[in-house]
């Protein structure tokens, strides 16, 4: 092969590869940008989120429960209170309020 016979089948061979990596990346933006539509209809109604919003609120005492449980062995690990401690005053923390993030 001569050399202009070598850069041509190189220069083919580029655009081969670049073509095929930008049609496979329009594929992608194309399909993302057809994402809106897929849930479209399945928004969760107003009823359903005062319902969770009611499940997060009784389930506080368990959380507080398991927060206070880390806490304790915690300072057990650490040597600074007795992992039995009856009630939050005597480990030293007492969990006022928990906020949950979404």
């Amino acid at each position: 092969m001569t050399l202009a016979q070598t850069l041509i089948k190189a220069l083919v061979d580029t655009l081969m590869g670049m073509g095929s990596v930008f049609l496979i990346l329009i594929l992608i933006s194309v399909i993302i940008s057809l994402f809106k539509y897929i849930n479209k209809g399945q928004t969760p109604s107003r009823e359903e989120e005062v319902g969770t919003a009611e499940a997060a609120e009784e389930d506080d005492g368990e959380l507080i429960a398991v927060i206070m449980t880390a806490v304790r062995m915690a300072m057990a690990a650490e040597g600074n209170a007795d992992i039995s401690a009856s009630s939050a005053g005597e480990a030293g923390y007492i969990v006022r309020s928990v906020k949950r993030r979404r």
